[in-house]
C-alpha cells in the first residue's frame, strides 16, 4: 500500500516538474557584434544542449530563433570567445563577443586555398565585409582605401562609372607597358573588382611579398588581391534590402572672376602685359557697366552652368537560406548615379549566385557566378574636355541666348576665341557605353583520404561593350542678333559604332595533403592551371545623317563609310605547388614554386621559374616569454621571392608587316605592299620582381592592441621597354629587357579595442612610406618637365627654380640674363650653374614625384542600438606638376581665379603671383619651373556614418527581424594647401579634372 501511494504521488508531481523545468517556446530576436561595434554577420547561433536547432546572424549581426523562456542560447564564431547567455524570458539580446587569444588563428583566403592567420609567414592583410561596408560607395575598390597597409587606392574621378580608381601594392614596381595593377582573384579565379556590388562582398586580402604571392608566378609582380563573395546561411531563409539616397556634390569648386566688367578690364591688361593689344574697347565694356537688363548683358559663372547636385539612388536585395547541407544566396544591385556634371550618368546593375552543396561527407560541389551590366553615358569627349569648354567661356553671355527661342549659344563676345558650348554639347552629343560582364566558376572538392583532398575549379570571364557615339548637326546663334552663326564643333559628324567582347577561360586541379605526426605538421599543395584570352573588336561608321532623331548606321548613306576589326589571343599554362610546415605550432616554414609558359615569348624564353621562401617564429609561445602576462603573442618572419610580369601586349619579339603603303613600279605605277615599321628583339623574357620581407606581428593585453609591421625591398629587374635607338634610324625601338627599379619601405597597422561600460570603442591606424629609385636605365631621358635618371625616383622633376618676382628694371638688370625679355612683374629663375644666364643647365632636381607617406586613421564605437565610425585619409609630400585651364590666367578665354586680383602690380610689390598675363606668355608659360609645381599633401575626412538598430519589440508586428537606419557623409573636410579641385588624384598634367563628389547619405537596412 506503500508503495502504491509513493508511485501515486510521483505521477502526481512528475507534471509539475516537468512544467517547472520547460516552458512554451517563443521568438528571441537580437544583434551580435564585436568589440568594436560592428555587426558580426555569420555568428552560429544554438540552443544549448539542442545544438541542431539554431541559425547564423545576417549582414547586420542579427537574429531570430525560437527558444524556451527558460532556455540558454549558445554564440561560437572562429576567433572569438564563446558565449552562453539564458534568455530568461527576454525577447530582446544585444550580445558582443571577444576575440579570443588566439584571434591570430583565424582562417582567411591565401593563393589557392586557406591558412590559419597564425601559421602565415609571408606579408599578407586582410579586411571583412562588416568593416568595408561602413562606407556607401558604388565602386568597391574604393572601399579597400586606407583599409589595408601596403595597398594605395586612388579615385582620380568622380565620373559615374568611370571613377579610374588606381591600385597599387607597395608603389610603382616597374615603367613598362606591362603595369602597375595587381592581380584581382574572385572566388579562386582572375576576375574584376569593380564589376561587383559592395554588398555581396565577404572578404578581401592582399597578397604583398613574394613568399604569399609567387604561387600566382608571373601574374602577381604587381601583389595579388583575392575577393570572396558571401555565402549562404546554413539554416533557415533570410531576406534582406538595404536602400540608400545620397545627395551628391562636387567636394571643391574653383572661385572664379565672374564679374563681366571686371574681366573684360583685367584680360586687357594681362593683354598688353604680355605684348598684345587690348582686346576689349570702352564702349562695350560701358554696354555691361551700365546695363539695367542683366538677362542680356550678364555675369554668368559657367561652373554654375555645368555642375549641379544630383541624388544618387543605391537598391540592394540579398536571398540566402540553407538546408540539409546545401546553403544559396543570391544578391540583386543597382545603382543609379546621375553625374555632378552635365552630361553624365551610369546605372549598374549587379547580380550574384552562390550555391554549395554537399553531396555526401566526401564530396562538395557549387558554383559562384556574378553578372554585371553597365550603361553609362558622356560626352563624346570626356569629362575634362567638357570642364575645359566651360572654363573656356567668358561671363558675357550663357548658353542660350536671351530672346526664348531656346537657341544654343554660340558666342557672346566677338573678341576672344571661339569656344565650343559645352551644355549643348551634354545635352545633343553623349556616347553610349553598354557593358555586360560575366564571370562563372563551378567547383568541385573531393575528400579522397583522410588528409588528402582533391579540387578542380573552372570558370570563364565574358564581357561584351556596345559604345555608340553620334555626332549631330546642332545650330548655334549669337548672342546679341539672334542670327544663326554656325554648327556646334562635334569633331566628325556622324555615328560611330564599336563593338568589342572577349572570353576568358580558366580551369585549374590541385591536391592538397595535410598530415600531422606528432608536434610535425606538413601542408602540400600541387596543381595546374590553363588559361586563354581572346578579345575582338569590330566597328563601323556612317556620315551625313538626314535626322538627329535616328542614330543607326543604316539611316545615312553608304558614301564615305568605313569598317574595322581586330582580334588578338594569347595563352598561360602553369604548374604550381607549396609546401607549408610548422613545428608545435611555433616554428614555421614556407616554400612556394610556380612555373609558367606564355604565348607572348617565343619557345626558347617561353617558361619562368618563380620561386619564393618563408619562415616564422612564434617567440611569444616560448617557454621563457610565458611569464610576460600581458603579452598575447609576438611572431616574427621573413620572406624572399621571385614573381613575375608578363603583360606586355601580343608578341612584341615578331616582326610586324604593315600593309597600306604603295610602291612605284617602273616609275609609272603604283602597286600595293607592305613595310616593316619596328625592329624586334626576339630573345625577350620574363619582366621579374624579386622581393625581401621582414615582419613582425605582436598582440597584447587579451587582444585589445594588435600591431603589424613590415619592411620591404622591392625590386624589379629585366623590365620590358622600348629600347633607346636614335631618330634616324627610321624604324620604331624593339622592346628589350633592360632597366632595374627599385621600391624600399615599410609599413604599419595598429588596431585598439577595447570597453567601457556600456560602450564598446577601436581605433585603427595605417601608416605606409617607400623610396623608389630607378637603379638601371641607360641614358638619361629629359621629357617635358621630369627626367629619367638612374639613381633618382622615377619621372623626378626637372624644373627650373623660381626665386621671386622682378620689381623693377634695375632689378632686371642686376639680374642673371634670362631666356625671354622680363618685364617688371614676371618671375625670376635661379641661375644653378652661376653662369651668368638661365637657359636649360639650369634646370635641376626637385623633389615630390612620389609622397612621403600615406596614412589612414578608422575610428568605431557602440553604445547600445547606436553606433559610430569615422575614416580619416591622407597623403603627405606629394606634388603634382599642374598648368592650364584654372590655374593660368585667360587660358582660352579661362577667367583667373580670385586669387589673381591680388596680382603683382607696381602698387602691390610684395605678391605673390607674378604679374596677370595671358595663355603663351613666354616668361612665364613657356619654361617649365616650379611655378607650377603645387603642395599636393591632404589630410581628408573621407567617411563618417552614424546608425541605429530599432528595437525588434517594435518591429514585430510587421513581420520584420531587424531594421537599420543610418545616416553617412563622404568628402566632408578636406585640409590642403593645394589650390585644385583635388589633391587626391595620381598624377598632375591639367589643372582641372572630375572632381570627387561630397555625399550626403541616408539608408535603411530590413531583414525578414
Amino acid at each position: 500500500m506503500k508503495k502504491l501511494n509513493n508511485l501515486l504521488t510521483l505521477l502526481l508531481i512528475l507534471p509539475l516538474m516537468l512544467w517547472g523545468q520547460s516552458s512554451p517556446p517563443s521568438i528571441v530576436t537580437g544583434t551580435v557584434k564585436d568589440t568594436r561595434g560592428n555587426p558580426l554577420p555569420g555568428v552560429t547561433v544554438t540552443v544549448a544542449g539542442n545544438e541542431k536547432t539554431g541559425t547564423q546572424t545576417d549582414n547586420n549581426g542579427q537574429f531570430r530563433i525560437s527558444v524556451a523562456n527558460s532556455g540558454t542560447l549558445k554564440f561560437s564564431f572562429i576567433g572569438y570567445q564563446e558565449e552562453r547567455i539564458p534568455v530568461a524570458g527576454k525577447k530582446e539580446l544585444m550580445v558582443s563577443l571577444t576575440e579570443t587569444a588566439t584571434a591570430l588563428s583565424d582562417v582567411i583566403v591565401v593563393g589557392y586555398g586557406t591558412q590559419k592567420k597564425v601559421n602565415l609567414t609571408g606579408a599578407v592583410v586582410t579586411v571583412n565585409s562588416a568593416e568595408l561596408n561602413k562606407r556607401v560607395v558604388t565602386n568597391p575598390a574604393t572601399m579597400l582605401q586606407g583599409k589595408l597597409p601596403g595597398l594605395t587606392v586612388v579615385e582620380n574621378s568622380g565620373e559615374p562609372g568611370n571613377q579610374g580608381v588606381s591600385l597599387r601594392v607597395r608603389g610603382q614596381g616597374t615603367y613598362s607597358g606591362a603595369g602597375n595593377d595587381p592581380l584581382v582573384i574572385v572566388n579562386g579565379i582572375p576576375g574584376n573588382l569593380t564589376a561587383l556590388n559592395p554588398n555581396d562582398i565577404e572578404s578581401v586580402t592582399v597578397l604583398k611579398d613574394a613568399a604569399s604571392a609567387s604561387i600566382y608566378g608571373t601574374r602577381a609582380a604587381n601583389g595579388v588581391i583575392l575577393v570572396t563573395t558571401k555565402q549562404g546561411a546554413k539554416n533557415g531563409l533570410h531576406l534582406e534590402y538595404s536602400y540608400n539616397m545620397g545627395i551628391t556634390s562636387p567636394t571643391r569648386m574653383l572661385k572664379l572672376i565672374t564679374n563681366s566688367v571686371e574681366y573684360m578690364e583685367l584680360y586687357n591688361k594681362a593683354l598688353v602685359h604680355s605684348g598684345q593689344a587690348a582686346a576689349y574697347p570702352a564702349s562695350f565694356i560701358d554696354q555691361y557697366r551700365n546695363a539695367t537688363d542683366k538677362t542680356r548683358y550678364p555675369d554668368v559663372n559657367w561652373l554654375d552652368v555645368l555642375f549641379r547636385t544630383t541624388y544618387v539612388q543605391n537598391h540592394y536585395l540579398n536571398v540566402s537560406g540553407g538546408r540539409a547541407g546545401t546553403n544559396y544566396t543570391v544578391g540583386m544591385g543597382l545603382t543609379d548615379e546621375p553625374g555632378t556634371m552635365l552630361g553624365f550618368a551610369n546605372k549598374k546593375y549587379t547580380l550574384q549566385f552562390n550555391l554549395t552543396s554537399e553531396v555526401n561527407k566526401r564530396v562538395t560541389f557549387g558554383m559562384n557566378m556574378n553578372f554585371n551590366y553597365n550603361d553609362r553615358k558622356y560626352p563624346r569627349q570626356g569629362a575634362q574636355d567638357q570642364f575645359l569648354a566651360a572654363l573656356s567661356q567668358a561671363p558675357m553671355y550663357g548658353p542660350i541666348v536671351p530672346d526664348g527661342t531656346g537657341h544654343y549659344t554660340f558666342r557672346g563676345d566677338p573678341y576672344v576665341y571661339h569656344n565650343k558650348n559645352p551644355v549643348a554639347i551634354a545635352e545633343n552629343v553623349q556616347a553610349s557605353d553598354r557593358a555586360y560582364y560575366l564571370q562563372s566558376n563551378l567547383f568541385l572538392n573531393v575528400k579522397v583520404l583522410e588528409g588528402l583532398s582533391w579540387e578542380t575549379r573552372g570558370g570563364f570571364n565574358f564581357s561584351f561593350n556596345k559604345v555608340k557615339d553620334f555626332r549631330p548637326v546642332i545650330p548655334q546663334y549669337d548672342w546679341f542678333t539672334g542670327q544663326f552663326a554656325t554648327n556646334l564643333d562635334v569633331g566628325t559628324k556622324g555615328l560611330i559604332v564599336t563593338d568589342k567582347n572577349n572570353i576568358y577561360p580558366v580551369v585549374y586541379t590541385q591536391l592538397t595533403y595535410n598530415k600531422k605526426f606528432g608536434d610535425h605538421t606538413f601542408k602540400v599543395l600541387g596543381g595546374a592551371q590553363e588559361e586563354y584570352f581572346k578579345e575582338e573588336n569590330l566597328n563601323g561608321y556612317r556620315r551625313d545623317f538626314p535626322s538627329n532623331d535616328l542614330p543607326e548606321l543604316n539611316a545615312a548613306g553608304a558614301d564615305g563609310q568605313t569598317t574595322g576589326g581586330t582580334a588578338f589571343e594569347w595563352s598561360l599554362r602553369s604548374y604550381y605547388g607549396r609546401l607549408n610546415y610548422d613545428y608545435r605550432d611555433k616554428y614555421l616554414f614556407e616554400a612556394n614554386l610556380r612555373y609558367d609558359g606564355s604565348s607572348r615569348f617565343k619557345k626558347d624564353t617561353r617558361w619562368g621559374l618563380f620561386p619564393s621562401f618563408s619562415a616564422g617564429w612564434r617567440i611569444g609561445q616560448e617557454p621563457f616569454m610565458k611569464g610576460l602576462s600581458w603579452l598575447t603573442d609576438l611572431k616574427l618572419r621573413a620572406s624572399w621571392g621571385r614573381l613575375g610580369n608578363q603583360n606586355i601586349g601580343n608578341y612584341p619579339y615578331q616582326s610586324i608587316l604593315t600593309v597600306g603603303y604603295n610602291y612605284p613600279m617602273d616609275n609609272t605605277v603604283l602597286s600595293p605592299g607592305v613595310l616593316r615599321t619596328a625592329l624586334v628583339d626576339e630573345n625577350i623574357r620574363w619582366e621579374t620582381t624579386q622581393v625581401f620581407d621582414v615582419g613582425v606581428d605582436f598582440a597584447v593585453f587579451d587582444n585589445k592592441l594588435s600591431i603589424t609591421a613590415d619592411w620591404y625591398n622591392k625590386r624589379t629587374f629585366n623590365i620590358l621597354r622600348a629600347a633607346q635607338v636614335p631618330g634616324w634610324l627610321g624604324l620604331s625601338a624593339p622592346t628589350v629587357n633592360r632597366g632595374t627599379m627599385q621600391n624600399i619601405g615599410w609599413e604599419f597597422g595598429l588596431n585598439y579595442n577595447n570597453r567601457i561600460g556600456e560602450v564598446t570603442y577601436g581605433v585603427g591606424v595605417n601608416f605606409q612610406t617607400y623610396k623608389n629609385e630607378l637603379v638601371k636605365f641607360g641614358a638619361r631621358e629629359i621629357t617635358g618637365t621630369a627626367i629619367k635618371e638612374e639613381g633618382l625616383p622615377w619621372q623626378t622633376f626637372y624644373l627650373y627654380e623660381v626665386t621671386g618676382i622682378f620689381q623693377s628694371d634695375d632689378d632686371i638688370k642686376n639680374s642673371p640674363q634670362q631666356q625671354y625679355t622680363p618685364k617688371p612683374g614676371d618671375l625670376k629663375y635661379r641661375d644653378v650653374n652661376n653662369d651668368g644666364k638661365i637657359n636649360a643647365s639650369d634646370r635641376t632636381y626637385v623633389d615630390g614625384a612620389f609622397p612621403d607617406f600615406n596614412y589612414s586613421f578608422n575610428l568605431n564605437a557602440a553604445w547600445r542600438n547606436f553606433d559610430f565610425s569615422a575614416f580619416f585619409y591622407g597623403v603627405q609630400g606629394q606634388k603634382f606638376y599642374v598648368t592650364g585651364w584654372g590655374l593660368e590666367p585667360f587660358r582660352q578665354s579661362t577667367p583667373p581665379t580670385t586669387e589673381w586680383r591680388d596680382a603683382w602690380t607696381p602698387e602691390n610689390k610684395n605678391a605673390t603671383l607674378p604679374h596677370i598675363y595671358v595663355q603663351g606668355y613666354g616668361p612665364i608659360s613657356s619654361s617649365p619651373s616650379d611655378f607650377f609645381l603645387k603642395d599636393a599633401s591632404f589630410f581628408r575626412l573621407k567617411n563618417v556614418q552614424l546608425g541605429y538598430n530599432v528595437k525588434a519589440e517594435l518591429l514585430k508586428r510587421a513581420g520584420i527581424t531587424a531594421l537599420r537606419v543610418y545616416f553617412a557623409g563622404d568628402n566632408l573636410f578636406t585640409f590642403t594647401r593645394y589650390p585644385g579641385l583635388d589633391p587626391e588624384r595620381s598624377s598632375g598634367g591639367d589643372f582641372v579634372n572630375y572632381p570627387q563628389n561630397k555625399v550626403y547619405s541616408f539608408g535603411a537596412r530590413v531583414t525578414f
